[in-house]
């Protein structure tokens, strides 16, 4: 996940940017971007796979910001 994170950052997309993982799996690149403040476009052919994905991108909480 936090590989996924510095990958969603080291590419420079903007934040309000789309991320795309053409095969999603079990979301890990969506709970990323959700992290990072993307937005998350996850291809999947598997139901079971998309039935994980979501549910743990939904799980996933974005990190609250201290100023």
């Amino acid at each position: 996940l936090k590989l996924m994170e510095y990958l969603c950052i080291l590419t420079k997309t903007p934040t309000g940017g789309i991320v795309l993982d053409p095969f999603m799996g079990s979301g890990t690149t969506g709970m990323a971007a959700k992290i990072t403040g993307r937005d998350f476009i996850g291809i999947e052919k598997e139901k079971s796979y998309c039935d994980i994905a979501n549910a743990r991108i939904k799980a996933t909480q974005k990190p609250l910001t201290l100023f």
